[in-house]
């Protein structure tokens, strides 16, 4: 299976607004399947980043990411993640690739520094992991919450949403199916809240007017699409706003589509 990704972010802060738009595609191949579990192997393909990094660390970044893949994975048999498999194999993997990697940055005399430091990151297979799911198609992709249920009114489903540079906001929110009874059904997930404790530390001494923070609002939807007959998934996209009044306007949208 092969799905399209485009991911794009609009930050407006201090005056100043900044803009990016990443497209890629994700093969996810079946390896190995069981009763209880799948094992797959997820490629990477980017097709444009906008804008392209004239930075030498970022570029190197971006491309010490993009060694990532192919990563293998182990989900259930409904598709819900379990664990990155082979993480050792993986990593050692990675390392040699790296190695090789940064020689074509030797006017770079800090590049060696930045894949130890990198290497770092991604040794643990639970920070790894950790930090696979605040990458936003990670996290989307894998979402798959339970539907609510009418009689049960307080409880609600939480997808963490990580900004960076500011951190991860957990939204509660309900699941409803928006169409029930057709082949092509529609889940859909919305979260509204005020915005965590954690965020507002951090924000409040960058921020030097007057807010009124308990008024802050974070608000999350997200749509999965599902042939109902076929028990795949067609489509999935995910909307994200965070606002602090006149001073920050945080938008991310997410879409992601299976290609024929």
């Amino acid at each position: 299976m092969v799905f399209e990704i485009i991911e794009e972010v609009s930050v407006l802060m201090n005056g100043f607004q900044k803009e990016s738009k990443i497209r890629f595609n994700i093969d996810f191949s079946l390896y190995n399947k069981t009763d209880d579990e799948r094992i797959y192997i997820i490629n990477k393909e980017k097709i444009n980043t906008l804008p392209i990094q004239e930075n030498v660390f970022l570029q190197l970044i971006e491309e010490l990411e993009n060694l990532n893949y192919p990563i293998k994975i182990k989900t259930d048999y409904k598709g819900h993640f379990l664990e990155i498999e082979d993480h050792e194999k993986w990593l050692m993997e990675w390392n040699v690739k790296a190695d090789k990697l940064i020689e074509n940055f030797h006017s770079f005399d800090k590049a060696k520094e930045v894949k130890d430091y990198y290497y770092e990151l991604i040794k643990d297979k639970d920070n790894f992991t950790k930090n696979k799911f605040k990458e936003p198609y990670w996290n989307l992709f894998f979402f798959n919450p339970p539907i609510d249920n009418v009689n049960l009114p307080d409880i609600g489903t939480v997808l963490n949403w990580n900004i960076r540079a500011i951190g991860v906001i957990p939204c509660v929110g309900r699941t409803t199916i928006l169409n029930p009874g057709a082949r092509d059904i529609i889940i859909s997930f919305d979260s509204y809240q005020r915005v965590s404790h954690n965020i507002i530390d951090l924000l409040k001494p960058k921020i030097s007017k007057e807010i009124k923070w308990d008024e802050q609002t974070v608000k999350l939807h997200t749509e999965s699409h599902f042939d109902n007959v076929e028990k795949k998934m067609k489509k999935r996209s995910a909307y994200f706003q965070f606002f602090i009044k006149e001073e920050i306007k945080y938008t991310e949208s997410v879409a992601i589509v299976m290609k024929n």
